[in-house]
Formats: C-alpha cells, structure tokens, sequence
C-alpha cells in the first residue's frame, strides 16, 4: 500500500511539474501572452519554468524536502497570484500546491528497501 501511495507521489509531482513548466514556457513564447512580460518579468517566468523542471527531477527521484522548497519559492511570490487570475493562467498556481502534495508523501511515507537476494 505505500508503495502505491508513493507512486501516486510521484506522478502527481511529475504531472504537476511538467504541467507549470510547459505553461510558463507558453506564457514566455506566446505572441499575445496573458502576463505582461518583458525584461525583468521574462527572468521571472524563466526561472518558475527552471524550477517546475526541477520538481520533476525531484518527484521522480523522490526528494520531498526538495519538493517543499520548490513549493515556497514558487507559490508565494507568484503562484498565489495566479490562482486568482481568470483562464488557463490559474491552474499555474495550483499545479504548484502538487508539489507540496508530492513533497509531502515522499517525505513522510518511509522507502521501502528491497532485501538483495
């Protein structure tokens, strides 16, 4: 049963991860983004999308301290923000509550080491 609680960990910080990093990266790259971004709002929006790709290294590899970091340095100063904007741009912010979601079930739930045989 934890194996399975852990596998669902993952998959929703790997779920969660991809999903903020390919919406910030739409965000960046569209023609008529949502968010005004030039200069220093770019930096912003490429560093969120660096770290959503951090927390899928993270969540695959299992690392909940390391998720729950990500999650403080990416929903407070914006992820919060965005849940209450309208449209697609909103679920930003809560993809982001997955990897709290994802840190918290790597960090609590013990790892099942396998006897060698």
């Amino acid at each position: 049963m934890t194996s399975i609680v852990q596998l669902i960990g993952k998959t929703v910080g790997i779920i969660s991860g991809v999903g903020a990093c390919a919406a910030w990266m739409v965000e960046m790259w569209s023609p008529t983004p949502a968010l005004h971004l030039s200069g220093f709002g770019f930096a912003v929006a490429l560093m969120m999308a660096m770290l959503a790709g951090i927390a899928v290294l993270a969540a695959y590899h299992g690392h909940g301290i390391t998720l729950i970091v990500l999650f403080f340095a990416s929903f407070f100063p914006i992820g919060l923000f965005l849940i209450g904007e309208a449209g697609w741009l909103g679920v930003i912010g809560f993809l982001n509550l997955g990897y709290l979601f994802s840190g918290l079930i790597a960090s609590l739930l013990p790892v099942a080491v396998k006897p060698d045989d």
